[in-house]
């Protein structure tokens, strides 16, 4: 099996709700140094969100999933793309259960298909900016695609910071529409993810293969609202896991539209730890 393919459910805003104002990742911060304040700011352009569905049982995924870590690698694409991988739990019973997998991931790929008209996700899939591309394997024409996105003029101006501290990092994520933007329709989200993983699969379509991961979401919360006519503030405070190496660690934010599933702006920010 090359890829599973199941049916989307119709695109609604309220299948990513409850707000949560808070972040929390069960554990202790990884023993490392504090370091200050850290801030990254979004540019006067766009940068491209690039999500990738996948799945530790998914044999079609790992070149899928070398593609996203070569992706984030890239220092050229630095400031222009934020990649973020996407663990779907459909696989679980077919031989072998991610440990990556959330419920959450799959309900967002159903709906941001639905939002594009389809009735079907598949994995790996691979969205930029809210719509599925096909052409991400053809690097010509997936970096055509980039360079137009990032020829566009930023809808929104974006600025994430983490305040470091021995047992858990303060983000703050800031942003402000342009005036043609509708708040009402407009979506925060944040996302917490973790670099340098793997895994030794022994069942399932990739048995006997180890598998390794980066830019793989741990947490990913919102919509949060932008309560007022432009602009909005959100506070969060993240624990890693207890054994974990906290450089591994980024955050990343994005605003889109809930109502078509369209990005308009994404940020993401390296740990600041020593």
């Amino acid at each position: 099996m090359s890829a599973r393919v199941v049916d989307a459910g119709r695109w609604c805003s309220s299948q990513w709700a409850p707000l949560v104002l808070s972040l929390a990742v069960a554990g202790l911060l990884h023993s490392a140094a504090p370091a200050a304040r850290c801030r990254a700011q979004s540019g006067p352009v766009q940068t491209a969100l690039i999500e990738l569905y996948t799945s530790e049982g998914c044999s079609s995924c790992p070149p899928a999933d070398r593609w996203l870590a070569d992706l984030a690698a890239e220092p050229a694409l630095n400031g222009k793309v934020v990649s973020l991988a996407l663990h779907v739990d459909y696989w679980d019973g077919l031989g072998w259960r991610d440990r990556f997998a959330q419920p959450g991931f799959s309900v967002r790929q159903r709906a941001l298909t639905a939002a594009q008209g389809s009735a079907t996700v598949f994995t790996p899939q691979v969205m930029v900016n809210g719509r599925t591309t096909l052409d991400w394997s053809r690097n010509t024409a997936f970096r055509q695609r980039m360079a137009a996105i990032n020829a566009q003029p930023a809808k929104v101006d974006l600025t994430l910071e983490i305040l470091p501290a021995s047992d858990a990092w303060q983000v703050q994520i800031q942003g402000r529409l342009q005036p043609h933007l509708s708040s009402a329709r407009a979506g925060v989200f944040v996302a917490l993810y973790q670099n340098g993983l793997s895994s030794q699969v022994t069942a399932g379509e990739n048995a006997a293969r180890q598998l390794r991961h980066e830019r793989v979401t741990r947490e990913l919360i919102g919509p949060l609202p932008v309560v007022a006519d432009d602009h909005f503030t959100h506070q969060h405070r993240f624990r890693l896991p207890l054994d974990a190496d906290s450089r591994d660690f980024g955050v990343a934010a994005f605003v889109q539209d809930q109502t078509d599933g369209q990005v308009w702006q994404a940020l993401a920010l390296n740990t600041c730890l020593e």
